[in-house]
C-alpha cells in the first residue's frame, strides 16, 4: 500500500484514476489544479505523484521542479498527450520517474506505480555509500574522491566519456552532502537552444519575450541551498558564459527581462565530455569560467580502464533490470563474463546496462552465456555490431597507411585528434595493424 497524489484538472480523470488506484490498495489523494496540488504534495508524506502536464495555473513540469526546490524528492509520472512528450522527457532527465501518453494504459500505469515502490524500498538500504559499483583501484579512488569533496561547498567539475557515469557521480556528491536534503536539478546544456537554456537557467519576467504571460523562475532559484548540476558544460554559448561567470562571482543573477538581483546559494556541480582546454584555445569557451568550474576536478574512468568490475556490474544490472521488469533473474557464466572482456565498450556502462536489458528482455534467458552477446554482435543494426565494425574500419586504415595515423586520418575523413581518441576508446593495439 503507498499513498499517491493524483493532480489533473479534469474531474473525471481523477474518479477513474481514484478508483482504479484504490482497488490496488493504495491511498489516493487528488488535486484538480498543479497550485492545489503543490499545497498538498507540500504538506504531506507521498510515495508517488502522477500529474497531467497540461493544465492553466501551473503546469506540471513546474510543478514537479517546485516540489524538488523545496527539497520533496517524489517519484513523478506524468500523463502526457504527443504535444508534451518533449517537456516530459526533459523533466524525466531532471529527475522524475517516467510518463505515460494519452489515452493512459492503466495496467502499464499500476506496473510503473508497483516498480517505482519497489526501487524506492531498495534505494533506501543503499543509503550511506556512494551508490557506485565496482571494488577495482579506478572505482575505489573515485570513491575516495566523492567522499572528500562531499561535505565542502567547492565547484566541482567531472570529465568523463559519454555514458561513464559523470550523473550518478554528481548525484552522490550532492547525496552524500550537508545539502542532501536540498535540491539536487540536473540540466542537459545541450538539449535546449541558447534562448531556451538562458531562460531555463535563470527563468524571466512577465513580457520578456512572446509567450511569456507569467514570471517563470529558472534552476538556479529552484536549486537554491542545494546543487545544481550543468552536464555537457562545453555546449552553453559563449553568451551565456558571461551570465554563469557572474553567478560563480558574485552569487546573483537577473531573469531575462527583468531588472531585479536575484541573490542565489547553489552549489555548481559540472560535467563534460570534451577537453575545455581545446575549446577554449579555438575561442570556444571562456578562460575564466574554466577556471571558475575547475576548483575541483574528477575523472570518470571508462570501462575499459576498470573491466575487473564487469562481474558486479553485471550483477547489478541483472538484479535492477529482473525485478523492475518482472523477470526471473539468471546466473551468470563465466564465459559470459569473459567474453564482455573483449569488447572495448566506447559506450561505457550505459552500453553494458542496455546490452544486458536487450539480452534480458528479449531473449528472457536462464543463464547468461557467451552467445547471447555474440547475436548481438551480428544483429544488423545493433550497437555492438555498429561498434565492432567502426572498429575494424579503423585497424584497417591504420594497415593500409602502415600505422601512420595522420594519413589513416585522411583516409577515414577524421580530424587526428578524434582517431586518436578512438583508437584509446577501442583499445586498439599497435600489434593489431603494424608489423614490421
Amino acid at each position: 500500500m503507498a499513498k499517491l497524489l493524483v493532480v489533473d484538472d479534469k474531474s473525471n480523470i481523477q474518479k477513474v484514476l481514484r478508483m482504479i488506484l484504490e482497488k490496488e490498495g493504495h491511498i489516493v489523494e487528488t488535486a484538480s489544479s498543479g497550485r492545489e496540488g503543490l499545497r498538498k504534495a507540500s504538506a504531506l508524506d507521498l510515495d508517488v505523484i502522477i500529474s497531467d502536464i497540461r493544465m492553466e495555473d501551473m503546469d506540471g513540469t513546474e510543478l514537479f521542479h517546485l516540489l524538488r526546490s523545496r527539497g520533496k524528492d517524489v517519484p513523478f509520472i506524468f500523463i502526457t498527450a504527443f504535444a508534451t512528450v518533449r517537456g516530459a522527457v526533459s523533466a524525466i532527465k531532471e529527475g522524475a520517474a517516467e510518463y505515460l501518453t494519452k489515452p493512459i494504459d492503466y495496467g502499464l500505469l499500476k506496473k510503473t506505480i508497483a516498480s517505482l515502490l519497489e526501487q524506492g524500498s531498495r534505494t533506501a538500504t543503499l543509503a550511506g555509500n556512494t551508490g557506485l559499483v565496482g571494488t577495482s583501484r579506478a572505482m575505489t579512488a573515485l570513491d575516495g574522491r566523492i567522499r572528500t569533496v562531499a561535505g565542502t561547498s567547492s565547484t566541482v567539475l567531472i570529465v568523463g566519456e559519454s555514458g561513464s557515469g559523470k550523473e550518478l557521480v554528481a548525484r552522490q556528491i550532492h547525496a552524500l552532502s550537508p545539502r542532501k536534503n536540498k535540491p539536487f536539478v540536473p540540466v542537459n546544456c545541450s538539449a535546449l537552444s541558447m534562448s531556451l537554456l538562458e531562460s531555463e537557467l535563470f527563468g524571466y519576467e512577465q513580457g520578456a519575450f512572446t509567450g511569456a504571460v507569467k514570471q517563470k523562475k529558472g534552476v538556479f532559484e529552484f536549486a537554491d541551498g542545494g546543487s545544481l548540476f550543468l552536464d555537457e558544460v562545453s555546449e552553453i554559448d559563449p553568451a551565456i558564459q558571461v551570465k554563469l561567470l557572474r553567478v560563480l562571482q558574485e552569487r546573483c543573477f537577473t531573469r531575462v527581462g527583468g531588472t531585479e538581483t536575484v541573490m542565489v546559494e547553489v552549489r555548481l556541480i559540472a560535467a563534460t565530455n570534451r577537453r575545455l582546454e581545446e575549446l577554449i584555445e579555438r575561442g570556444q569557451f571562456r578562460r575564466d569560467l574554466y577556471y571558475r568550474l575547475n576548483v575541483i576536478p574528477i575523472r570518470v574512468p571508462p570501462l575499459r580502464e576498470h573491466l575487473e568490475d564487469l562481474p558486479e556490474l553485471v550483477e547489478y544490472f541483472c538484479t535492477r533490470i529482473c525485478n523492475r521488469e518482472r523477470l526471473p533473474e539468471p546466473s551468470i557464466s563465466p564465459g559470459f563474463i569473459e567474453r564482455l572482456g573483449e569488447y572495448p565498450w566506447p559506450g561505457n556502462v550505459r552500453e553494458l546496462e542496455n546490452l544486458i536489458e536487450r539480452i534480458l528482455v528479449l531473449y528472457r534467458p536462464k543463464h547468461l552465456e557467451a552467445h547471447y552477446i555474440d547475436a548481438e554482435l551480428t544483429a544488423a543494426g545493433s550497437p555492438l555490431s555498429q561498434s565492432m565494425s567502426e572498429r575494424e574500419r579503423i585497424v584497417s586504415a591504420l594497415r593500409l597507411c602502415q600505422g601512420n595515423k595522420t594519413e589513416a586520418a585522411k583516409v577515414l575523413d577524421l580530424p587526428r585528434r578524434t582517431l586518436y581518441n578512438k583508437i584509446e576508446r577501442f583499445r586498439i593495439q599497435k600489434k593489431e595493424y603494424f608489423t614490421v
